[in-house]
């Protein structure tokens, strides 16, 4: 995000200084050795933890004054309390991802960040949540599409259900983690939730799968049923959709699915021993995140041979056509293929999911503040990238499009009858 933000910076010719703290100073500046032009420009602060930075006390309040836009780089547990001050310093936020399972959110199936909703308004700025490639750019180009379907002006048009499809490959000699594997074993192996005519219905862990051919891809991939921010967010913008299904695939789902199915995910306990779980076994023998340096190996070397990451919203459509009613079904997506076409880049050592998240959740908020600075108070409260989609005037929808495009994020879109599929 750093390196797209300086990047944007640049080409727009706007000076910003960007200010990171961090646990680990030299990790992050380790994270960012491809990073040099624009090093300068950015000040690494460490910490032994961020609760001081949160109440404001000295140095912190300093250093904060006059920030634009304050980013939860780190963990869903850091959202509130950053949002908490950005209404206190007066500035945006961002975050990347929102914490599903606690019990607030499983029991309103509501983020956590609306609570501060009014507050943020009163203010006049922004928390600008779920940023990233999925949710963040796909959510954004589904609300850009009903954006456009509301204004064409068809007769009795209804949104009747959008299905995201998602892909995660990687053709590898090793087992690489493209995301934190721990994280891949709690989402995967949850019960995941549809919306189906209006009700949630639940699902067993790698059921209920469906196959679907992604643009590049030469057969279909089966894809199961995932419980991600998507559905809560789609959920809440767009209420009169009654179906929203989310669905992953690709062979980091698949690798999670086989240890599902050996048991291997089981809280079965090992020995007799009631604190040591089977679960807890294979988390604890599980290869990690690699750093950057041996990602960038890994892929110059050969060792990593293929990577795709792809998202596929089909919207189906029911409209009168030729003095009746027909359906359609929309697509609309988009594909990262060029990932070793970041090697002798300031991003080489990213992972094909990171890089497109990043450079996704910094396009995104780049254009939203670029607005915001420019027409005070047009973006309050929690706002998610269908929200943006909606608000956001057309030139800056075009500048969002053309800069994914341009840092090789490709985009797709398609109508098929739906009596074809």
């Amino acid at each position: 995000m750093l390196i797209c933000f300086a990047e944007m910076a640049e080409r727009d010719g706007i000076p910003v200084k960007f200010r990171v703290f961090t646990v680990d100073p030299e990790g992050a500046r380790d994270a960012l050795y491809h990073a040099e032009a624009f090093m300068d420009r950015v000040e690494l602060v460490g910490v032994k933890s961020f609760d001081p930075i949160f109440a404001l006390e000295a140095p912190y309040a300093k250093m904060l004054t006059g920030v634009s836009l304050l980013v939860n780089a780190a963990l869903p547990v850091f959202n509130c309390p950053i949002v908490r001050l950005g209404i206190e310093v007066g500035a945006h936020t961002v975050d990347l991802a929102a914490d599903m399972y606690n019990d607030e959110t499983s029991r309103s199936l509501t983020f956590e960040q609306y609570a501060h909703h009014d507050a943020l308004k009163e203010k006049g700025v922004a928390a600008i949540i779920n940023m990233g490639i999925s949710p963040g750019i796909t959510n954004f180009l589904i609300g850009e599409h009903i954006r456009y379907l509301r204004g064409s002006g068809r007769k009795e048009l209804d949104i009747e259900s959008i299905d995201l499809f998602l892909l995660e490959d990687i053709d590898a000699d090793a087992v690489i983690f493209s995301w934190s594997p721990a994280v891949a074993l709690e989402e995967l192996s949850q019960h995941p939730r549809q919306l189906v005519h209006g009700r949630m219905v639940m699902h067993a862990p790698f059921t209920s799968p469906r196959d679907f051919t992604f643009p590049h891809e030469s057969w279909p991939w089966r894809q199961y049923p995932l419980y991600q921010e998507e559905l809560l967010s789609l959920r809440r913008s767009f209420p009169e959709i009654e179906t929203i299904r989310i669905y992953s695939g690709g062979s980091e789902v698949e690798l999670v699915r086989a240890l599902y199915q050996l048991n291997l995910l089981s809280k079965g306990t090992v020995g007799g021993n009631p604190d040591l779980t089977v679960e807890a076994v294979v988390r604890a023998v599980m290869p990690g995140m690699k750093k950057p340096r041996r990602i960038e190996d890994a892929l110059r070397s050969g060792v990593i041979r293929r990577a795709h990451f792809c998202a596929a919203a089909e919207i189906r459509v029911s409209e009168f056509i030729r003095n009746e009613r027909q359906t359609s079904i929309q697509t609309v997506g988009l594909s990262f293929l060029r990932y070793h076409g970041l090697l002798n880049t300031p991003y080489a050592g990213a992972t094909y999911i990171s890089y497109p998240t990043a450079v996704g959740a910094a396009i995104l908020a780049w254009q939203a503040l670029g607005h915001a600075i420019e027409n005070p108070g047009s973006l309050a409260g929690v706002l998610t990238g269908e929200d943006l989609a909606m608000i956001l005037p057309r030139a800056r929808l075009d500048a969002v499009r053309r800069d994914l495009v341009g840092w090789d994020i490709n985009l797709f879109e398609s109508v098929r009858d739906a009596e074809d599929s």
